[in-house]
């Protein structure tokens, strides 16, 4: 088990190359390691770029050949307001394969990455050799449903009400307007002010006397650090479109888990149900029962508390995935 070593948000891993793949008049920005193995396509989530993955690519890419694709709306890629749908970004994805990784590839994603390599394996099961899906939202931020999933909603309309206006973004407006539930209580537990003005405040200061590398401000952890880049540069429409119905139109969770005929994982964050909020999380117990019955060939594992489960418990991240495709090779289900 290797160390997972002191990773900086600029800058690309050694050994990958920044390249971008065209469909149509969309452009996405991509990186793409050595070939050390299977291909592995990377799905990042919502408010993510590729590099949420950078703490897990160094160690993978020594057992495969990875690619790391930022969404449409994200990062470097193109934005299309109005245009975000699984449907429309699962055909990205499904091309992407197609075209630039050109062989059938395992499909891993967080969040509504992984509800999208849910869409590829049901959608294009010849492009796909299995799914690891990290704590998908597969049926709690479907429309109507996340109507009522008031945290969630909630997270997603302050985004696009905060971050989506004119101007220069208000990470920090966006972070003390948010919360977490409490047992028993109805309103929201935020981040002390004092402490969100010192992040930004050591932030400024870092700016200045590192200008290239612009979001590695010391003493944060890389999620949080990777977090504040994400929330800068991504599409806040594709909220907007989470919300409102947008983006699971035409999308049928459980038509789509019935058609996964290959292998998957799912790694699931521990979730709970709170009172007034609704659900804390991405996958309640009843979600979690509802999958099992509907995936054939499925294994499950909790992994702590947290939705981005690679940045923040990367090595084990790193240790599930080699491990369900040693299984997989064992059983001769992976070549």
């Amino acid at each position: 088990m290797a160390k997972i070593p002191k990773i900086k948000v600029a800058g690309i891993p050694e050994g990958f190359r920044e390249l971008s793949f065209t469909i149509g008049d969309v452009t996405l920005n991509y990186v793409v390691g050595p070939e050390n193995g299977p291909p592995l396509l990377l799905i990042p989530g919502q408010m993510e770029s590729w590099q949420g993955y950078k703490l897990v690519l160094p160690e993978l890419s020594q057992r495969f050949h990875i690619y790391v694709p930022d969404l449409r709306g994200h990062g470097q890629s193109t934005w299309t307001p109005g245009r975000y749908s699984y449907n429309i970004c699962g055909n990205d994805l499904q091309h992407f394969i197609q075209d630039v990784i050109r062989q059938p590839a395992l499909v891993a994603g967080l969040s509504s990455g992984g509800v999208l390599a849910i869409w590829l394996a049901a959608n294009a099961p010849e492009d796909v050799l299995a799914v690891i899906a990290e704590d998908p939202p597969i049926f709690s931020s479907i429309w109507p449903r996340i109507q009522n999933e008031k945290l969630m909603a909630n997270n997603f309309k302050l985004a696009v009400e905060i971050l989506g206006k004119p101007g220069k973004r208000d990470v920090a407006g966006f972070l003390s307007a948010g919360g977490i539930p409490v047992e028993g209580k109805s309103e929201l537990l935020k981040i002390p002010s004092f402490i969100i003005k010192f992040m930004f405040f050591m932030n400024r200061i870092h700016r200045m006397v590192c200008p290239g590398s612009p979001y590695d401000t010391p003493f944060l952890s890389y999620n949080m650090r990777a977090g504040h880049k994400f929330l800068s540069e991504y599409d806040t429409d594709f909220s907007r479109a989470t919300f409102d119905g947008d983006l699971s139109r035409d999308f049928s969770p459980e038509d789509a888990l019935k058609r996964v005929k290959c292998p998957m994982l799912l790694m699931r964050a521990k979730a709970y149900r709170h009172e007034s909020w609704g659900i804390v999380g991405a996958i309640d117990d009843d979600d979690l029962e509802r999958i099992k019955v509907m995936v054939d060939d499925l294994q499950t594992v909790e992994i702590g508390d947290r939705h981005e489960i690679h940045m923040i418990h990367p090595q084990r991240y790193i240790d599930e995935i080699i491990g369900f495709v040693a299984r997989l090779r064992d059983e001769n289900k992976l070549l």
